[in-house]
């Protein structure tokens, strides 16, 4: 997949969806679906960087650039376009972003969006803006109304929600595929290799969005190869923790994966974070949960393995 970043581009024949695109939700993965089938044109993501959840503090997401990128590729996405969102950008006219960028400079022939997609300064451009042009500049329009599941919209909003709450059974419905950690494994305080139960530490993105804190039954991609684990998501109130950690134990796995990449789908919660009495009870406990979590993915490692 191509990646161009910034403001200055000039591409052509493309199918193209635009949003935020921070979840990459069912309902995102209905649009992608749609420009995928131009067989005949290149299908372009057209996404945003920098955008402000208040006006100051960047918007969490539910997955970082990285992960985004990852996702896209899997789903057969030949080209993504990061646009800033700065103080410039954020006042092009929606003619302007309309005449200068949709058709000038990406060719858009055929645009796939949301029913409440809205574009330019104020957000004034909308869905039946681009009706308006479609003749005029020779492209086709689709645009698709929200996804409901369960009498709701599916929205990014709405999947913060329930990873708060630790609902991955309903996180990963909404997705349309296990939430998911990619990271870069480094070094923790070691004291899951002392209890005898080493675990694979990975420090978040900052900007990203976790699960409710608690441990979870999960899948570890390593590679190629896929193992089952116990991951837990918190601050370790037993030992104290002083940042936010992210630890995964490996079930049937030997190995040094200090300086590795791995990513940790979440499959299913097993309990809240808790702070025990001491090491002694901890230890009980973290065997339980892997014992839990081997319940729970071996039959997800046997449909995947076939």
């Amino acid at each position: 997949m191509d990646i161009l970043n910034g403001f200055d581009f000039t591409i052509k024949n493309s199918a193209v969806s635009l949003g935020k695109f921070d979840g990459i939700h069912q309902g995102h993965r209905l649009l992608l679906e749609q420009i995928r089938k131009q067989t005949n044109l290149v299908s372009t993501v057209f996404t945003f960087d920098g955008i402000q959840g208040n006006g100051v503090i960047p918007r969490q997401q539910i997955y970082s650039r990285r992960e985004r990128e990852e996702i896209l590729k899997e789903l057969g996405i030949q080209r993504e376009l990061v646009f800033p969102f700065n103080e410039e950008t954020r006042n092009i006219t929606a003619e302007s972003f309309l005449e200068d960028i949709l058709v000038r400079r990406i060719d858009a022939r055929y645009i796939c969006v949301g029913e409440d997609f809205h574009f330019g300064k104020g957000r004034e451009g909308n869905v039946d803006m681009l009706r308006r042009y479609e003749k005029k500049y020779g492209y086709q329009l689709l645009a698709l109304p929200k996804l409901q599941w369960e009498g709701e919209n599916v929205s990014s909003t709405r999947i913060r929600w329930e990873l708060s709450c630790g609902r991955l059974d309903q996180v990963n419905a909404l997705l349309g595929a296990p939430y998911f950690i990619i990271g870069t494994v480094v070094h923790g305080n070691a004291l899951g290799r002392t209890l005898g139960m080493p675990t694979a530490n990975l420090v978040p993105d900052p900007g990203k969005v976790l699960p409710a804190y608690g441990v979870y039954a999960t899948l570890v991609r390593i590679g190629d190869e896929t193992y089952a684990g116990v991951t837990n998501i918190g601050l370790k109130p037993t030992v104290g923790a002083e940042n936010v950690t992210v630890e995964t134990t490996l079930l049937d796995f030997d190995g040094d994966l200090y300086g590795r990449e791995i990513t940790v789908y979440f499959y299913h919660f097993l309990r809240r974070e808790q702070k025990f009495s001491g090491l002694e009870e901890l230890t009980r406990q973290m065997e339980q949960d892997r014992d839990q979590a081997r319940e729970w993915m071996g039959q997800v490692l046997y449909k995947l393995k076939g």
